[in-house]
């Protein structure tokens, strides 16, 4: 069981809500089984699509985004 998960997005940048979708997906995924999951490096500009478009760090997220 993985207890921590870090995402490292540094090298990264977020073009479009599909790649802030995916980020939501993989976030969930990992926190519906039990995992604390932390995302770092966000870029100005990443971080911005992420606030605005991201439900991950949204209540009731999990039950919005995937079935069970």
């Amino acid at each position: 069981v993985i207890d921590v998960v870090r995402i490292d997005v540094s090298r990264a940048h977020f073009w479009d809500i599909t790649a802030v979708s995916a980020l939501d997906k993989v976030v969930i995924k990992f926190r519906r089984e039990g995992a604390d999951v932390e995302v770092i490096g966000l870029n100005e500009a990443s971080a911005t699509m992420v606030d605005r478009f991201g439900l991950h760090d949204k209540e009731g997220a999990e039950d919005l985004l995937l079935p069970q």
